[in-house]
């Protein structure tokens, strides 16, 4: 039996690409020293699974024959996905993998829950996802079985490694990669994914479900009089976010002033030092920290005291699952963020 084993934490969308890019320094608001478990498989996916920043460039081009019809698919047809690979389809695809949370997430928003044969280990929304066959998760891959599915699409993410991607591809199989930067590169892939799979209208409506979410939010936040100082934990060792990373994305959507800002990659790590002298007002807790800490564990910190957010009791656990999966449901990681930061303007 064939498999794949990246060594890799845990799986969690935002902690997983901490690990694959905590490569350089931070500035000097970071400390110098990083921890030592990157695996090498990771490290080298980094370079190759960068997500379009933008609708446009996170949108994949295409190229089918002339005669299209409105509203379907056309097959052959070639795509780029966010690792600028081209990926030609020679037909629907019909029986597909799901290598992340994220990804599986869509398939069902796109109703194509049918389709699916089978998903890692960690898809756990929705329910029926629970139900499909387990491929792998974070700690190996079982490409044998992904075979045995007849799969004829496998849907990876940014933390699937290059070398896993080319031993699914000698065995005959497709691969797709979507990594999306930002939330708008989300809406590129729900298009993307749509238009490949032959269900473009729908991916319309998810697109536009998705659009007024977010706008529905910004018009809500709108009358807010100042943006709150955040500090966004990822775990206890002060990995966090900055510009350029999808979830600091989602907070400047929901109205956070991110304390990060000089960071040289979108993961960075902060010393205790740090985080003091930037004084955040708010302190949100996704990811690893929402497992392993509480508001009271990070109140408790010594040398926290006089932080505005440990002051004024402002210290919360965000659902995991809505800010760390680049899928259909970051819409509403926006509104728990946004909800957090501003209560009064949502009752």
């Amino acid at each position: 039996m064939l498999r794949f084993q990246p060594k890799l934490g845990a799986w969690s969308i935002a902690a997983l690409l901490i690990m694959t890019l905590m490569l350089g320094a931070c500035g000097d608001t970071t400390n110098t020293t990083a921890p030592t478990t990157v695996a090498a498989s990771a490290a080298t996916t980094a370079a190759t699974t960068t997500a379009a920043t933008t609708a446009k460039t996170s949108s994949a081009a295409t190229t089918a024959p002339s005669g299209s019809k409105a509203g379907a698919t056309v097959y052959p047809l070639t795509v780029t996905d966010d690792a600028k690979r081209s990926v030609k389809f020679e037909k629907m695809p019909s029986k597909i993998a799901s290598l992340s949370p994220g990804t599986t997430e869509l398939l069902y928003a796109l109703d194509l829950g049918d389709r699916v044969v089978g998903v890692d280990e960690y898809s756990d929304y929705p329910a029926e996802a629970k139900q499909k066959e387990k491929v792998g998760g974070y700690k190996e891959t079982n490409i044998e079985r992904v075979v045995s599915l007849s799969t004829d699409l496998v849907l990876a993410a940014g933390i699937t490694s290059k070398q896993l991607i080319s031993s699914l591809e000698a065995r005959g199989l497709t691969v797709l990669i979507l990594n999306p930067s930002n939330l708008a590169g989300v809406l590129a892939n729900i298009k993307l994914l749509a238009q490949v799979t032959n269900v473009p209208d729908k991916g319309n409506v998810v697109a536009a479900d998705f659009q007024k979410k977010l706008d529905d939010v910004a018009a809500k936040i709108k009358g807010a009089k100042a943006q709150p100082r955040v500090f966004y934990e990822l775990d206890p060792t002060l990995f966090t976010i900055a510009p350029g990373s999808f979830v600091d994305d989602m907070l400047q959507k929901a109205g956070g002033q991110n304390i990060v800002t000089d960071a040289t990659n979108p993961y960075p790590q902060l010393n205790q030092e740090a985080v003091i002298a930037k004084d955040p007002e708010v302190i949100l807790l996704g990811d690893d920290s929402a497992g392993t800490d509480t508001p009271e564990k990070i109140m408790a910190r010594p040398g926290w005291s006089n932080i505005s957010a440990i002051k004024n009791k402002r210290v919360y656990v965000l659902e995991a699952s809505l800010v760390s999966r680049p899928g259909p449901r970051a819409a509403l990681g926006v509104e728990n963020i946004a909800k957090t930061l501003y209560p009064d303007l949502f009752k």
